[in-house]
Formats: structure tokens, sequence, C-alpha cells
């Protein structure tokens, strides 16, 4: 019994050591400045409090994909919650998205502006143009 709970244990350990970690800025001024000094684009993540199926299939084929692991280093991340919509956050997501609803990626410059389309509609194929996209702005 001992060594099936170390064996748990273990393993338990290895899963959350493999999990990647991202900083996500939640502040989109303080990710502008970041944008601006570091000379990197924003990946702007759209999001609620929420769950959906398309907030699952992002998780799933695009934040843990090996494109998103290697060019996650060349992005500041930014995750904007537009729960409240009165906040300053849902009225970026809107301009950013075109939409009023969540989940959506969007590509933004240091200069505020929209690079390219958003990603608001969720398949596997769209969601590998878009990291293909991203990647090409890199």
């Amino acid at each position: 019994m001992k060594k099936l709970v170390y064996f748990v244990l273990f393993v338990f350990t290895l899963n959350v050591a493999a999990q990647e970690q991202y900083t996500w800025n939640t502040d989109y001024k303080s990710a502008l400045q970041l944008s601006k000094s570091q000379d990197k684009p924003i990946l702007a993540f759209v999001v609620n409090q929420q769950q959906s199926e398309a907030t699952e299939l992002l998780k799933a084929e695009f934040f843990a994909s090996a494109s998103f692991k290697a060019m996650a280093s060349k992005l500041v991340l930014l995750k904007l919650d537009v729960s409240d919509q009165q906040s300053y956050n849902a009225r970026m997501g809107i301009h950013y998205t075109n939409q009023r609803t969540a989940p959506g990626l969007a590509l933004v410059g240091a200069d505020n502006d929209a690079i390219g389309n958003p990603l608001v509609s969720f398949t596997s194929e769209s969601i590998s143009d878009f990291l293909g996209f991203i990647n090409s702005k890199l």
C-alpha cells in the first residue's frame, strides 16, 4: 500500500511539473507597455467566467500545442475577462474580436492595432490556421 501511495504521488508530481506555466497579464496598459519595451506583439485572449466547448477546444488544441509553446515567449500574453460588460476589458475585447461574446483570440501590435483577423470561430482547422498566422508574424 505504501508503494502505491508513493507511486501515485510520484506520477502526480511529474504531471504538475510537466504543465507549462505562462504569465498572463490582466491589465491592458501594462501589456501594451511590455509590448513596446520588448518589441513583441500581444496575444489577447478574451474570456468570461463561463466554460464552453470553444474554451475547452482552445485549451486542448491551441494552448497545449507545440506551436504555441514554441512561440509563447515571443508574445506578450494578455487575458481580458469580459464578464462585466461595463468594464474596460469588455470594451477592449469587443474592439479586438469584433464581438461581444467570449472566447476569442486576437494578435495586437505595440501600436494598439489588431494584426489580421481575430479567431472567433473555433474548429481544429481555424485554430491551426491562426497558429500559422501568428507564427508568420513573429
